[in-house]
């Protein structure tokens, strides 16, 4: 496009110049909520990374393939298997650490009964070409578009590609779920529940590939914090999730609905229900505006084996951050969203026909009006 010399061509030039913005959703749980968003926002996620964490990496990337299947998207959003282990931690030095300051809640992959989610003989896609650092590297170098990064998992993926490319952090935006601050309190006296609530999982698993990516110079850090734990699917969702769905019963018949389905299940709020951590993270990512309360600090992950607080988040004010003997990151900390808006993006995702949406870019919504 040629630009003409006025302020108004001008202007209309540089919109049309302007790079658009594209995503990598890098998780050890990956949901489909995480990639729908997104996309429902107009955004284009360029693949999914997988990570040691809630799961082994194995069934981490079957269940993305899986998320994916419900609506026909394996062929346009790719799944690239990541790291399988920490930078330092094993299963016995994670285990050490607990036999000494005291066991976390919830322990993943690394849960001594842990038995991995992967049907015997499970057949699910994912690109074996490269593995995701290598994956993540080349599709920064490679993009003329803004990347932004949804790291809801632990960091090993991104602090492996910055070990070989640190220059990488400057072209990326970095939104993280996770790093939870003043939680002590609400873990003393909450219980086992709260307790898990406030323990920042994924920077504990590896809290050197944490502190390795947290502190790195990057375009823009997003730390979503306590807020990601605060925030739980509702009945009132569930029921509006139905009611634009046309009932329980077009649900379980209608092909294109099948998030919905998989989301309400038989229309009732489980007993045992969880936050929306890493969908809140990809929210947020994906529309900045429905952020309400935020403040900057500057951040490092403690990652001193010796200390109770091992791969638990810190922060400080910019006055002391030189003074700390610690790299630290600037960050900007979530306080507070839109959950009125969040419930309508997560309506908006989920209530939309996706199975033709690898070939035409068009998931039109199916909501009864």
């Amino acid at each position: 496009m040629k630009c003409l010399q006025t302020v108004l061509a001008s202007a209309i030039c540089l919109i049309s110049k302007a790079a658009a913005e594209v995503f990598i959703v890098d998780n050890d749980t990956p949901t489909a909520l995480q990639v729908l968003l997104p996309l429902a926002a107009g955004k284009q996620v360029l693949g999914i990374t997988t990570n040691l964490g809630d799961y082994d990496t194995d069934a981490a990337t079957y269940e993305a393939a899986m998320a994916l299947s419900t609506g026909n998207l394996t062929s346009c959003v790719p799944v690239y298997k990541g790291a399988e282990q920490p930078l330092l931690l094993d299963y016995n030095t994670y285990h050490l650490w607990q036999d000494l300051y005291g066991d976390i809640v919830w322990q993943g992959a690394w849960d001594k009964d842990y038995e991995s989610p992967v049907p015997v003989n499970a057949s699910y896609e994912y690109n074996k070409t490269v593995g995701a650092p290598q994956w993540i590297m080349d599709t920064v170098k490679n993009s003329k578009d803004n990347v932004t990064i949804v790291a809801a998992g632990t960091m090993t993926n991104l602090a492996l590609a910055l070990a070989q490319w640190p220059a990488m952090a400057e072209k990326v935006k970095l939104v993280i779920m996770g790093g939870y601050v003043d939680g002590q309190i609400a873990q003393t006296t909450g219980g086992d529940f709260v307790n898990d609530m406030y323990t920042d999982f994924n920077l504990m698993v590896d809290p050197e590939a944490a502190q390795t990516a947290l502190s790195a110079p990057w375009k823009e850090l997003v730390i979503v914090g306590n807020i990601s734990s605060e925030i739980f699917p509702t009945q009132d969702l569930y029921n509006e999730l139905i009611a634009v769905s046309g009932g329980l019963a077009e649900i379980k018949s209608n092909k294109s609905l099948g998030y919905v389905s998989e989301t309400v299940g038989n229309g009732t709020l489980p007993s045992f229900n969880l936050p929306y951590w890493d969908e809140v993270a990809s929210a947020i990512a994906a529309d900045p505006e429905i952020v309400t309360g935020s403040y900057d600090a500057y951040v490092s992950v403690d990652t001193s084996f010796s200390s109770p607080f091992y791969g638990s988040l810190r922060i400080y004010p910019a006055n002391l951050r030189a003074k700390k003997g610690v790299r630290t990151g600037k960050a900007k900390m979530i306080t507070s969203i839109d959950e009125g808006k969040l419930n309508a993006m997560i309506v908006d995702a989920l209530v939309r026909d996706w199975t033709n949406y690898c070939k035409t870019g068009s998931a039109p919504s199916v909501a009864i009006m």
